[in-house]
């Protein structure tokens, strides 16, 4: 097994940073108008709401369609 010549060499690294890594922007809770947990509460029920009413619109897409059999 061969010696490594330069093994006392000093190694350069090269950062990346990525907006992943990116701590979020810091919210003083103290500002905001309401709640933080109604804010999550009140997403979540409109997404909820927004998916019954596309499965009512698609589910009456679906049988209104004219079949004969």
């Amino acid at each position: 097994m061969p010696l490594m010549e330069n093994s006392n060499s000093t190694v350069s690294y090269e950062w990346e940073y990525y907006y992943d890594y990116i701590d979020p922007v810091i919210v003083d809770e103290s500002k905001l108008k309401y709640n933080k947990y109604t804010i999550v509460i009140i997403f979540w029920i409109c997404l909820a709401a927004f998916v019954g009413f596309l499965f009512l619109f698609l589910n009456l897409m679906s049988s209104s369609g004219n079949i004969q059999r």
